[in-house]
């Protein structure tokens, strides 16, 4: 049977843990790779310093691409070096290069596309990284098919695309190889693909992890004829430079500058089960700062982390969100912290307006139950310097209503019921799954333009911040149940098998969707002691035909590549 003992000790371990002096989620940081301190990071045995560089922005350390002929973009995979702090050595990324000469910062979120709603864009991507992994990349073997052997599939995180592409493992299980081109389509078609932030990262089976980890993820951000990016905006929001995407993740440096990704101490094992950083990264650089003036900026968010859950703070400053990884909300809704699993989106308004003269920190605080993660603190994220001047006035202040909607679809003609299984913790046959089987074993089949509600029983003691494919969908909300008396009822050496109704285990009614999740989703956090259920209708993109295959996962990337994964198709 599951080891679903496991959840008890993260759940009730709090008050032991502190009785004796021990945190809670210690076990695991240590077979992850023994962590760094909490929020220290140690480097040619000295601590960085924080808030020394400035943020790089989009055309100033951030590159955005541009297209050798209208329509197409093409770009190539290559490794290259930055300098990500001025006590670090230059440190090697793998890159998405377009041509343009890498000015600035690139890699590891250096690079953007802009495209507009209706205007499709054809892409290639051609590999030119190195043919095997280098030694600071640790390559789990037993969970590829291609060993050390360097591969990439390139996935446009929230793209409305055909299966071919969508770069999803099930169809193209050992990705592209040295010298190899993947060439997609993305029809950038409304409303499933309306002005909203999105991104394109790594999805090799069993490497994902690691690609993303060495820098292979990039913003793509789409614009229409409301949300222009200009300033003044025809909905009331701030453009031009004050509006600003914000990547954040964490990692860990080794000596001579390269990432230092933590091995298992399992005897047998490469694979961690989360991988943690202690140093935060924002754009791209060591903890930054950000000169603003005295006004309201717009803030895209995206928590582009491996494993990391972060509830982030800007502490005395107002905060209103108008989007989440969908389209945009019909009105904005005043924010306290932003809770964002690996994944999901926040676009925020913020105001400085009465804050001349001061300096603030951008917060990570522990996020709060429901929400479970291992993650050790990592508070400060970057700083924001206010001055005192505003050149450019913009807009007076909060526009009451914009042109999105909330998340309402019809009563759903199907119901599944999906499991969230841990098999074997901290063992040699350790794996986490979908379902109680591997990636690739089992299939849903829901029809073309058919609404689904899809609930995710989580019989872990983690939160799993899970993704589809394809979809946008509404948070319906999530039910208290009892995880282990389900378990022990339907559970087999593998964990319970997916189709198996939990609700006769409710310990409490339905509780409703929180407010970060008013719009439509792409991503959204599964909590351990609850099934959660989300509601989505499975259209195509015009001109793609049935059938259609997809894949849904955790977006925790260490769960991702071992193996919470499943594939869907969508049949006519």
């Amino acid at each position: 049977m599951p080891d679903y003992s496991r959840r008890r000790f993260l759940q009730y371990g709090l008050g032991a843990g502190a009785a004796i002096g021990f945190p809670v989620t210690a076990r695991r940081v240590t077979k992850a790779g023994r962590l760094a301190d909490a929020g220290r990071a140690d480097v040619a045995g000295h601590s960085l310093k924080r808030f020394v560089e400035r943020l790089p922005v989009l055309g100033a350390g951030i590159v955005v691409a541009s297209p050798r002929t209208p329509g197409r973009y093409a770009f190539t995979l290559r490794q290259i070096r930055r300098r990500l702090h001025p006590q670090l050595p230059p440190t090697p990324l793998w890159a998405y290069d377009d041509g343009s000469g890498l000015r600035g910062q690139a890699g590891s979120f250096g690079m953007a596309i802009v495209a507009r709603t209706g205007a499709p864009l054809r892409v290639s991507y051609t590999h030119r990284l190195p043919a095997v992994y280098p030694s600071w990349i640790p390559v789990d073997t037993r969970l590829t098919e291609s060993g050390k052997k360097v591969r990439f599939l390139t996935h446009l995180h929230g793209g409305f695309v055909s299966g071919h592409s969508d770069g999803n493992p099930e169809l193209v299980p050992k990705g592209f190889g040295p010298g190899q081109t993947q060439t997609v389509f993305y029809p950038n078609e409304g409303p499933q693909q309306s002005a909203r932030l999105m991104w394109f990262h790594d999805h090799v089976d069993g490497v994902t992890r690691l690609n993303v980890f060495a820098g292979l993820a990039a913003a793509y951000i789409v614009r229409d004829s409301h949300d222009t990016g200009a300033e003044p905006n025809p909905i009331g929001l701030p453009g031009g430079r004050y509006e600003i995407p914000l990547v954040i993740q964490d990692r860990q440096f080794n000596q001579d500058g390269t990432f230092r990704y933590p091995v298992s101490d399992i005897p047998g094992v490469t694979w961690i089960g989360e991988y943690f950083g202690d140093v935060m990264l924002v754009n791209g650089k060591v903890w930054p700062y950000l000169e603003v003036e005295p006004r309201l900026y717009r803030f895209r968010i995206l928590n582009g982390a491996n494993a990391r859950i972060m509830s982030l703070d800007f502490g005395p400053a107002p905060v209103w969100q108008i989007a989440a990884e969908g389209q945009m909300w019909d009105r904005p809704v005043r924010m306290g912290q932003l809770v964002l699993g690996p994944a999901e989106r926040a676009d925020v308004i913020v105001d400085f307006g009465s804050l001349a003269g001061s300096a603030l920190t951008l917060v990570n605080h522990q996020p709060a139950e429901p929400v479970s993660t291992p993650a050790p603190p990592l508070p400060a994220v970057m700083q924001f310097r206010v001055g005192r001047k505003v050149t450019q006035s913009g807009p007076r202040g909060i526009p009451a209503r914009l042109p999105g909607r909330a998340a309402r679809l019809p009563a759903p003609s199907v119901t599944r019921f999906i499991t969230l299984n841990e098999v074997a913790p901290e063992t040699p046959r350790w794996f986490l799954n979908i379902n109680a089987v591997h990636f690739g074993e089992t299939f849903q089949k829901p029809r073309a333009g058919a609404v689904e509600d899809w609930v995710y029983v989580n019989l872990t003691g983690d939160t799993h911040p899970m993704h589809l494919h394809l979809v946008n969908f509404q948070v319906i909300g999530r039910t208290p149940f009892d995880a282990d008396a389900y378990a022990q009822a339907h559970g087999g050496p593998d964990g319970v098998p997916g189709g198996i109704d939990p609700a006769p285990f409710a310990t409490g009614p339905m509780e409703p969707s929180a407010a970060a999740e008013r719009g439509f989703k792409d991503t959204f956090k599964a909590n351990p002691g609850y099934f959660n259920t989300i509601r989505a209708r499975f259209d195509l993109p015009t001109g793609v035909r049935a059938p259609q295959t997809y894949v849904h996962h955790c977006h925790i990337l260490e769960h991702e590549d071992n193996d919470m994964m499943q594939p869907f198709t969508v049949v006519p």
